[in-house]
């Protein structure tokens, strides 16, 4: 599919280009290799450029990095976005920051989502998008948007009225603020694509720079702490051990070391007459909660950043707390489903209807709501203690039983009822 885009040579100045075909490459700019090719110095100069700049830069990252990319995101001129995508890369190793980020996230993409026509459910409609890889991958980086700001999502292969594969576009070609991609993250050119609306999906569901903005000097200053820790593991952990000989030979005091070296964790070792094996133990036995006070500390502020509470990531002092922890983290959940649900309809469906999708203008996408058998159980004898007969067809479908036959109709009812609570 073609589209027209503006070509953004400068932050300043935009001129219509021609138009740009989306192929496997982001930005239709694909570089391959073959045949006489291989003899093209240009094309092969092209091609490890392009392999170069797309390579994840693994060095660990400290503040000054975290600093740097801010600046760079936030300069006036033209903003730049793969440094922070780099250091969120690096964060993102944190295992609690991890643990908090996908707890959050699957309290949102783990519901049933469905097509509803009037509030009602169509199941026609919802077979479009139920166990559909596509669907499943465009939930969840639509999510993530929340954690790393600004997302474009991508209908890489799609035939009328069927998506086959989506893809997520680098964050790092983003101009931050402004929906246009760069040829790569070094350039100052790229294209418009402020009013493609069928094969790339906008998501925001946070800020631009995203969340972990806010996360990242707790995640590196607690990764000093580990290291600090590890250090002093080393330093004081292991008891230290000296031998004092009487001879002062050279020779003989090498090899006592080299017999010590060699005696390694065991518990024994042979020495000459004359030689003292001291073990001198570390006699601080709470120096190590300088660290890991101060790692539970970034931990729980962590957790606070992510789901507003700490609760459901740490051990509650009672249940009554545990119940208000809870509670503030559903009310993060509903936001974030009700800005799901926004982005799917307005995105999402809007695309699907351009691409060739059969969807009525009063079809939605909305969450199923389930039903908790404790809560329903006791719903449902306060209905039948009431002279309510419920239907066997409901009683399965609630509870997931198979009933072979029904109470008879000619029984009392307050009998039935009797029975049912027993």
């Amino acid at each position: 599919m073609k589209h027209k885009f503006n070509n953004v040579k400068t932050a300043k100045k935009v001129v219509r280009s021609n138009r740009v075909n989306f192929s496997g490459n982001v930005l239709g700019k694909t570089v391959s290799l073959s045949g006489n090719d291989s003899q093209n110095i240009n094309k092969i100069t092209n091609l490890m450029v392009d392999i170069i700049r797309r390579q994840r830069r693994l060095w660990r990252k400290e503040i000054t990095d975290w600093q740097a990319g801010r600046y760079a995101f936030y300069q006036s001129e033209i903003p730049k976005n793969y440094q922070m995508q780099e250091v969120y890369d690096d964060v993102l190793l944190d295992g609690h920051l991890t643990c908090v980020t996908e707890q959050r996230t699957l309290r949102t993409t783990n519901k049933k989502y469905i097509f509803t026509v009037n509030g009602i459910k169509d199941d026609k409609l919802s077979e479009l998008i139920e166990d559909k890889e596509w669907f499943e991958t465009i939930i969840d980086e639509a999510h993530k948007s929340i954690y790393r700001g600004e997302t474009f999502i991508f209908i890489k292969d799609f035939e009328k009225g069927n998506i086959k594969e989506v893809e997520l576009i680098d964050r790092g070609i983003h101009i931050p603020g402004q929906k246009i991609l760069l040829s790569d993250i070094n350039g100052n050119s790229g294209i418009d694509v402020s009013e493609v609306n069928d094969v790339l999906l906008y998501a925001k569901f946070y800020n631009n720079i995203g969340i972990l903005e806010k996360a990242t000097p707790y995640a590196i200053l607690k990764r000093h702490s580990w290291g600090s820790w590890d250090e002093f593991e080393e330093m004081f952990g292991v008891p230290i051990r000296i031998a004092k000989v009487a001879s002062q030979s050279d020779a003989v005091k090498n090899e006592v070391a080299s017999w010590l070296e060699e005696m390694g964790s065991a518990a024994y070792g042979v020495f000459p007459i004359g030689t003292e094996i001291e073990i001198k133990e570390n006699s601080k036995t709470d120096a190590f909660n300088v660290f890991y006070m101060k790692i539970q500390a970034l931990d729980k502020e962590l957790s606070k950043l992510i789901l507003h509470q700490t609760m459901t990531t740490e051990n509650g002092s009672s249940r009554s707390q545990g119940e208000v922890h809870e509670n503030t983290l559903e009310e993060v959940t509903k936001s974030d489903k009700k800005k799901m649900l926004s982005f799917l309809n307005k995105r999402l469906v809007t695309a699907m209807r351009l691409i060739g999708y059969k969807i009525p203008d009063n079809a939605k996408i909305g969450i199923e709501q389930t039903v908790d058998p404790k809560e329903q159980i006791k719903i449902d004898t306060e209905l039948m203690g009431n002279g309510y007969v419920l239907k066997k067809q409901y009683i399965e479908k609630t509870y997931g039983v198979e009933i072979e036959r029904m109470p008879s109709e000619d029984r009392p009812l307050k009998e039935k009822t009797t029975m049912g609570k027993a």
